[in-house]
């Protein structure tokens, strides 16, 4: 081969590099998700009128949770986040949304059947029913639509009107709003909770939770925030 024709395959190969690495560059670009600004964040966790709230709702501190019915780990939470509710009954409002994991095959089929049952008038009832009987229906390879009509039942919801509600788009569309939001705040997993506006990692049981909580009161007493 002659050092022109060397030269001018070396070039080719140069070229095709390029385009590879530019293909790249573009294909990156339009997957990365823009940065949450601090302004953003307050206004996906502000509190929507149809948000679920335990507690008192003037309290001066917030706890929002975006949970999976079926994540084990959210399982473990929920007996620690009913004790926060009773340890700070007037200075805690506790917020729970959707956020079903894709890997998990019951996921959005136990947060359409929780709205559903929020929509009569008992979400929490669902919410806490869900929890406590995780073991038995978690974990399944398909999604079990008739276990959580027979938890419907056992709540005593109007059956007739649970289906049409599980089945709509209006309850669908509910589920998704948060989900969306929980992605648009950077969300991967669950449980993601949020104290008065701010990311925290999960505590490492009720005591470390109730010093978050606690240092927040504090703050809100030397600041003159009162509920």
């Amino acid at each position: 081969m002659s050092k022109k024709s060397s030269t001018g395959t070396w070039l080719w190969f140069g070229i095709i590099g390029l385009i590879v690495v530019s293909v790249i560059l573009m294909a990156t670009a339009g997957t990365e998700k823009k940065a949450v600004t601090t302004a953003d964040s307050a206004t996906l966790l502000t509190i929507a009128p149809d948000d679920y709230i335990k507690g008192n709702p003037d309290a001066s501190v917030t706890l929002v949770e975006y949970l999976d019915f079926e994540c084990e780990a959210c399982g473990a939470y929920f007996p620690v986040v009913q004790e926060l509710a009773k340890a700070y009954p007037n200075d805690l409002k506790i917020v729970t949304r959707y956020f079903p994991l894709p890997s998990h095959r019951n996921s959005m089929t136990a947060a359409l059947a929780v709205e559903a049952a929020g929509r009569q008038g008992k979400y929490w009832e669902m919410h806490d029913l869900l929890f406590t009987e995780q073991k038995n229906w978690g974990e399944k390879p398909t999604p079990t639509p008739i276990v959580f009509e027979k938890y419907a039942e056992q709540l005593e919801l109007n059956m007739e009107q649970f289906k049409k509600d599980v089945a709509s788009p209006e309850v669908k569309a509910r589920v998704q709003r948060d989900f969306d939001a929980g992605e648009q705040l950077g969300n991967t997993g669950t449980p993601t909770f949020y104290l008065n506006g701010k990311k925290i990692q999960s505590p490492n049981g009720l005591e470390a939770f109730k010093a978050l909580i606690d240092a927040e009161l504090g703050a809100n007493v030397e600041f003159g925030i009162t509920q």
